[in-house]
């Protein structure tokens, strides 16, 4: 689900807590994205969603997010590529980004501050998230 900047904005002024930034879950399995989003949101987060990589670029440059959960294999953009990209520049450059995937990664990369295996336990994201917003 896409969410204008105006729901956004309402939507965070009605659950966000003030020192955490929205979190963006990238993943092409829907009921990945909602079991992600509702855990979250009942974590007291708010959960902004992206089915690709490209629409996740493009939602980074309009609005400011704090962590992005990625899957890694997804049409058009992979995890990797997507999160190559955001490195690349200075404005999306220092996001945290964890990586999900069946697959263990072929190789370790600076470009994630974590990765977690699918199918995961709940918990594992709950620990990652609050460890990036300092909240463990």
């Amino acid at each position: 689900m896409l969410l204008t900047n105006n729901q956004v904005a309402s939507h965070m002024s009605e659950t966000f807590v003030p020192s955490m930034r929205p979190i963006l879950v990238v993943d092409d399995e829907i009921p990945i994205i909602e079991l992600l989003r509702d855990l979250l949101e009942d974590e007291g987060f708010v959960v902004l969603t992206a089915t690709n990589g490209k629409v996740a670029l493009k939602l980074v440059q309009q609005l400011v997010v704090g962590l992005i959960i990625t899957d890694q294999m997804m049409p058009q953009l992979t995890g990797t590529e997507l999160a190559e990209q955001l490195r690349s520049d200075p404005q999306t450059a220092t996001i945290p980004l964890l990586l999900m995937s069946a697959a263990l990664p072929e190789k370790t990369s600076d470009l994630f501050v974590a990765f977690v295996q699918k199918p995961f336990n709940i918990e594992d994201i709950l620990l990652h998230v609050r460890r990036v917003f300092g909240t463990i």
